[in-house]
């Protein structure tokens, strides 16, 4: 009889034997990706968990591409590195996929005046402005100023021509005439709900450390969450992993046909779904 053709028997006793065989086979393996991808505490008490995940504590499967933190920087707070600048993760709402920030150039203030480590920012594609203005900080600025430029003007250092002259918000009526007037600018996001008097002069700081948020665009991980998984990502292949205690699934970790049959009291062998 061609083996194919074959079928094999088992009691209810015997299959539970062997189902446990197989996922003891595999169970280590599965577990350890379920563990290491568990909810972890950054800093400030914020919970990380997918899409983020820690640098330096957990694996990147355990993230969506482009959501690395950094936990070690030594003040306290989960810091995202974007094209340029580090900035703070200050909030995170896992609920409406969003979170809130501001560059770490402004953490520590108290004793400065000028901001020469801000960079231009180009936002990764998995993220996208909420309601942000624009913070023009701009340099190099010709002298004497016009009169109606002199409220935006910052006090900096004579030594550095690269701090800031002016700060000014790019929907003020005279933007476009101090971009004209200063040869260097960088453009700070900064949340559009702020104080328009705050515009130039000593407050532009508190402006930028006010932050702003982000919204993110990454797998949806609210079934495999649901189910009792911890969800993670495989970057070999670009897809949602779903980890559960048995082993990862694609999407949750619904029951499958695993020893389903086992209260049938006899199950052909070659019906079982294992993997």
């Amino acid at each position: 009889m061609n083996k194919s053709n074959m079928y094999t028997f088992l009691t209810s006793s015997d299959l539970f034997i062997f189902c446990l065989i197989l996922l003891s086979r595999k169970s280590s393996a599965a577990d350890y990706w379920h563990e290491e991808c568990q909810p972890k505490n950054c800093g400030n008490g914020l919970n990380i968990t997918f899409p983020f995940y820690i640098q330096g504590v957990q694996e990147s499967y355990c993230g969506y591409p482009g959501f690395e933190l950094n936990c070690t920087k030594g003040h306290g707070y989960p810091t995202i590195r974007l094209p340029g600048n580090d900035y703070i993760v200050e909030n995170i709402s896992y609920s409406s996929r969003s979170f809130r920030v501001y560059n770490s150039a402004v953490l520590n203030t108290s004793n400065r005046t000028c901001l020469p480590q801000i960079r231009n920012t180009t936002l990764p594609t998995a993220f996208n402005y909420a309601n942000v203005t624009l913070l023009y900080l701009l340099s190099n600025c010709t002298k004497p100023l016009p009169d109606d430029l002199s409220r935006y003007q910052v006090s900096c250092g004579s030594e550095n021509r690269d701090d800031w002259d002016l700060a000014i918000r790019d929907k003020d009526e005279n933007s476009q005439n101090g971009l004209e007037n200063c040869k260097k600018h960088v453009v700070a996001p900064v949340d559009a709900h702020g104080d328009d008097h705050e515009n130039g002069m000593g407050n532009y700081m508190k402006i930028i450390r006010r932050g702003f948020v982000l919204n993110w665009t990454a797998s949806d991980c609210s079934k495999c969450q649901e189910s009792g998984g911890v969800c993670g990502f495989n970057t070999s292949v670009y897809q949602f992993k779903c980890f559960c205690p048995d082993r990862p699934h694609s999407v949750s970790c619904m029951p499958g046909k695993l020893c389903s049959h086992l209260l049938s009291g006899k199950v052909l062998i070659n019906q079982l779904n294992c993997t």
